[in-house]
């Protein structure tokens, strides 16, 4: 389903779905899509949420519509609600009208506006964001670079937050994702998965050490066993090079949600 997608965009999706956990929703809503385009891509959305305050009302205004519940855990599966369905339609119907080979988080944005009745774009609507005018100006702005593909869904992620991880004194976790990333350029899944357990193992040992306590991993992963799960991903590893790519979005995704757990402690 996401084959022409983005890694930002697939990135807008993951988040989506941990937004949905956080508020105890059984489906992901277009009010989570939004806030996972927001976390993900802050220089589209302030283009045109050119009031920075906008951005934090959005939550503040999500959080005051919804009843929020215990938090699902990230073991069980949340679909896409109808809504959101359809805004991944009108996503591909926007990258074809604008000539894009692959689907972006501006092609989402889009999406949202066209879904004209869902909350999340109600809230873009009373923030002055119309389909028509956006549409317009990105047909004037994309890069080329996104519009003929270069950085489409083969391109290799990672280097955000190997800087972050440098930055923030993980040596041990950012050579095991430099290596697993090597991996990725040599097609060796193999090794690639091994590196990879180890990035995120030493990556929440490190934070263990660091806060004392096991808490830190709590609020995001509820009721997720990291030993138990590493040991299932490594004996169900098959040799689809997809498969393992889909595996690294994921652990990439979890080790950035507990660095910014991290950093708010």
């Amino acid at each position: 389903m996401f084959e022409r997608y983005t890694e930002r965009a697939r990135r807008v999706i993951f988040f989506a779905r941990y937004e949905a956990s956080n508020f105890g929703s059984t489906t992901i809503e277009t009010e989570h899509l939004l806030l996972g385009l927001i976390r993900e891509d802050k220089n589209l959305t302030n283009r045109f949420l050119r009031n920075s305050s906008s951005l934090e009302n959005i939550r503040k205004e999500i959080e005051g519509r919804t009843t929020i519940r215990e938090k699902v855990s990230t073991s069980i599966d949340l679909p896409l609600s109808n809504e959101c369905k359809r805004i991944l339609a009108y996503a591909n119907e926007e990258a074809e009208r604008l000539n894009h080979r692959h689907i972006g988080t501006e092609h989402l944005l889009l999406g949202i506006l066209r879904e004209e009745k869902c909350v999340a774009a109600e809230m873009l609507h009373e923030r002055g964001l119309r389909l028509v005018a956006i549409r317009e100006e990105l047909a004037r702005s994309v890069p080329d670079s996104q519009a003929h593909g270069t950085e489409g869904p083969s391109s290799p992620p990672g280097g955000d937050l190997l800087l972050r991880l440098e930055a923030g004194g993980f040596p041990d976790s950012r050579e095991h994702l430099s290596k697993a990333l090597a991996s990725w350029s040599e097609k060796d899944p193999v090794r690639a998965h091994l590196e990879l357990q180890l990035f995120l193992e030493a990556l929440v040992d490190a934070l263990k050490e660091r806060c004392q306590s096991d808490d830190i991993l709590k609020p995001i992963l509820a009721g997720f066993d990291w030993h138990q799960s590493m040991s299932g991903l490594q004996s169900g590893l098959n040799k689809e090079f997809e498969d393992w790519k889909f595996r690294l979005r994921f652990h990439m995704l979890l080790a950035e949600l507990l660095l910014d757990r991290y950093e708010q402690q």
